[in-house]
């Protein structure tokens, strides 16, 4: 009995070994992540442009550093954040109308929630020029159901005034059939050629991506400019 006992032991312990190394060998934290970074509600979402963008953009390139602009819906409610460093941020306070706020997305109970990333098929660039509302199917959520839609932007290499970027998606139910028919709805909105990227890790292990803010070493290859952001976002 303790032989069989501690055999378990091994085996849970090596499945976790080799679990942290996989989400490791997966994520890269910002190089200069040294800098102090904040969330921010965005109140002037509609001065939130492509100049603006840009103007971010250009500072994160010159220092290597990352920023997360995330869209999130409750029930009919919807609001705009940024998560970057706080340098750069508050350059864009008074114009943007920005508040520090706590991080939302750590009081989501993981057993509540479904995670999975957008990109594309193949390396090519993708320009989202679509005149759909990616949101549109969001109506249907409950007061107390929950859509986080995660754009990550790094400055892009080699092309002028563009972003790497990395979309990750969340939606949050109590109700585990309701969460599958959301699912549906949300996996499949039109958005050209952005489709669902299939990946090896559980919804916990995608969320603590999604909180770190990081991007995947693997990641889609998805290259936006400013307006095609801004388009993601519907702002």
């Amino acid at each position: 009995m303790i032989l069989w006992f501690a055999l378990f032991l091994l085996i849970v312990g090596i499945s976790f070994v080799l679990a942290f190394r996989s989400m490791k060998d997966y994520q890269e934290i910002p190089k200069n992540f040294k800098a102090e970074y904040g969330l921010f509600l965005i109140r002037r979402p509609e001065d939130f442009n492509a100049n603006v963008l840009n103007a971010i953009g250009q500072s994160i390139l010159e220092e290597g550093l990352i920023i997360s602009i995330e869209r999130l819906f409750k029930g009919k409610k919807a609001a705009l954040t940024i998560f970057g460093p706080k340098k750069i941020l508050d350059r864009f306070a008074e114009s943007l109308n920005l508040l520090e706020l706590e991080d939302y997305a750590n009081a989501l109970d993981h057993k509540d929630i479904s995670v999975w990333e957008m990109g594309i098929k193949g390396t090519q660039d993708f320009k989202f020029d679509s005149p759909n509302n990616i949101f549109k199917n969001l109506s249907e959520l409950k007061e107390e159901e929950q859509f986080f839609w995660q754009i990550m932007l790094n400055a892009g290499k080699g092309k002028e005034k563009s972003f790497q970027a990395q979309i990750r998606a969340v939606i949050y139910s109590k109700d585990p059939e309701r969460r599958k028919i959301l699912i549906s709805l949300l996996q499949t909105a039109e958005v050209g050629e952005l489709t669902k990227v299939p990946k090896p890790f559980s919804d916990e292990q995608m969320m603590v991506f999604y909180k770190l803010r990081s991007f995947a070493k693997d990641s889609s290859g998805l290259i936006l400019d400013a307006e095609g952001v801004i388009r993601l976002l519907k702002v």
